[in-house]
């Protein structure tokens, strides 16, 4: 069976061209595996050597390493005829319906001097003439008409029988392109290296095998704008809480919850009410704080630090960190009440933390919670209030499809979830890393950033490279690299470093890349639950592009998963 390319034809084509389908069928059938067969070769480049540079098409090529090469123009038709007076060609379909094609062997003589000059173009042929081709491979063509079994009259003066074929000739067509080529090799001794150089030269040619691809950043760039105008229609669901003076609010990873927090917050102290937004978590804390600066009437931040302003100073961690204690110190000062507080990432939060900022609002205040219980990494178990308006935030908007399935098998939640973002890329799991094996895990992970850096232009700050593992059970807080610089475990990231954070301080953050390893975390492996949320959290940070180091304890966590190294 011969070497066909394409290997197989549409449909579409088979139906519309029926005689190119039926010659194509027995050239793969006859033929043996040392041919190669392309069929409907494009070429640009001069037919003949007085005519201009245009484009070409040629329906079959055959290359054989040691006969050559034969050019096959195919007519199907159930009658041609030719006219002498006008030199026009005509076909009648299958249908009967009659139409003018062109001259047949013309096409195919100079299909084979556009062949011709398209070898010499070809790497390591440029020093080669048309001529020394000529003289050193033996390069033939021929008409084969597939629908025709008699003929009536005589043929033009160019169409000779040894390049004519017809149907007959079909089904003998391992002889018959065997005799063909013999008539054009005549006596000729041609070249045995140069012409199985040939055949293999333009099997890279014509059916190269390649990946034309786009650098990550250029797609992040793309991607950076969907999201922002699917955000900017996430604004909508204000409307349905515009109402409500309290309501709690799940929302999935890459849902919004941070981002119609924030909005609801700038537009309630735009309306002149003192406003309170919080949450648990320091980096988003401070990105809240950011957020807020010169806003009127708008105070954020994470918990601790906005209770320790709250009371002053003098106020110690002993206090500040004993939920009791706390609460006591709290209810007994004197403290602005706020006319609206909005809780982001509350499932982080305890009862009596949550019953401090509730004692904090007025009797008639406004107050949202936002939350994830899939996210549960902070703390096991769930504070926000049951007997409020419960709303559902179920559709993904953050994270590329591909994150997004991927994250899918780590949720447990009974709510069915939804997806409107990019596309994006499949997400990348390496080989395995020893999980005792610090050298391997750095060597991987320079590996990984160098690629993104290097060839595909990503800034360092756009990528993330989180642990789930504590600060101090990290190696991470020891890895170094070349030429690129780092923020470890910082609130606030230095411009143009590469971030490196646990899980559970980055929760509620986002990065354009995200490099997930240290999976091995033994509180999360010895529970179920917990190790879906740590998966749930890490992954979903990524809004572009998903890495996964997988240590050789955990690689059989991700059965299932699609892997691509």
């Amino acid at each position: 069976m011969a070497i066909m390319y394409p290997s197989a034809l549409p449909q579409t084509f088979v139906r519309k061209d029926r005689g190119e389908a039926k010659l194509f069928q027995l050239l793969k059938d006859q033929l043996n595996n040392e041919w190669i067969v392309y069929h409907s070769v494009y070429w640009h480049g001069k037919p003949s050597a007085n005519s201009r540079r245009r484009d070409g098409e040629t329906d079959f090529i055959c290359t054989h390493p040691m006969n050559g090469i034969l050019i096959i123009e195919v007519k199907g038709g159930v009658f041609i005829q030719y006219d002498p007076i006008t030199s026009v060609w005509t076909s009648t379909d299958g249908d009967l319906q009659s139409h003018d094609i062109t001259n047949p062997f013309h096409q195919a003589r100079n299909n084979k001097y556009a062949l011709i000059q398209a070898v010499t173009q070809l790497p390591g042929w440029h020093s080669l003439s048309d001529e020394d081709i000529q003289h050193n491979i033996n390069i033939g063509y021929c008409v084969i008409f597939t629908d025709v079994n008699r003929i009536q009259g005589n043929l033009p003066f160019e169409a000779k029988k040894e390049f004519t074929l017809y149907e007959h000739h079909c089904y003998d067509l391992s002889k018959q392109v065997i005799k063909v080529l013999d008539y054009f090799k005549e006596d000729k001794l041609f070249s045995q290296k140069l012409t199985q150089k040939v055949h293999n030269d333009l099997q890279r040619a014509y059916a190269p095998s390649f990946v034309l691809d786009r650098k990550l950043s250029h797609w992040i760039s793309d991607e950076e704008k969907i999201v922002f105008e699917l955000s900017e229609e996430q604004y909508r669901y204000l409307d349905l809480i515009r109402y409500l003076p309290k309501a709690s609010i799940f929302g999935c990873a890459g849902s919004g919850k941070t981002l119609l927090a924030t909005r609801k917050a700038e537009l309630s102290a735009k309306a002149n009410l003192r406003t309170l937004l919080v949450c648990y978590n320091q980096i988003l804390g401070e990105n809240f704080r950011k957020f807020a600066n010169g806003k009127e009437n708008l105070i954020a931040g994470n918990f601790h630090p906005f209770i320790h302003d709250q009371l002053g100073k003098s106020l110690s961690d002993d206090i500040l960190y004993d939920d009791p204690s706390l609460r006591d110190l709290v209810f007994s000062k004197e403290i602005e009440l706020f006319d609206c507080i909005i809780i982001d990432e509350a499932q982080d939060f305890t009862a009596i933390q949550l019953e401090i900022l509730l004692f904090l609002l007025k009797d008639n205040g406004l107050i949202y919670y936002f939350w994830d219980a899939n996210q549960k990494i902070i703390r096991s178990d769930l504070n926000t209030p049951q007997d409020i308006p419960q709303l559902v935030l179920d559709t993904n908007l953050r994270n590329t499809k591909f994150i997004f399935d991927f994250i899918k098998p780590h949720y447990y939640q009974p709510f069915e979830l939804s997806h409107r973002g990019p596309l994006g890329r499949i997400v990348t799991i390496t080989e395995p890393v020893n999980h005792q094996n610090k050298a391997e895990l750095f060597s991987r992970l320079r590996n990984e950033i160098n690629k993104l850096l290097i060839n595909d232009s990503v800034k360092p700050s756009d990528i993330t490279i989180i642990t789930m593992k504590s600060v101090n059970k990290s190696w991470l807080k020891d890895f170094t690299m070349e030429h690129v610089s780092f923020t470890y475990f910082e609130n606030v990231c230095i411009e143009n470093t590469v971030r490196i954070e646990t899980n559970r301080r980055f929760k509620g953050m986002e990065s354009s890349i995200v490099i997930a390893c240290e999976m091995d975390d033994e509180r999360s492996m010895a529970n179920e639950e917990l190790w879906h949320d740590m998966c749930y959290v890490s992954f979903s940070r990524a809004k572009n592009h998903l890495i996964i180091i997988p240590t050789d304890n955990t690689l059989d966590r991700f059965v299932g998963h699609q892997k691509t190294v």
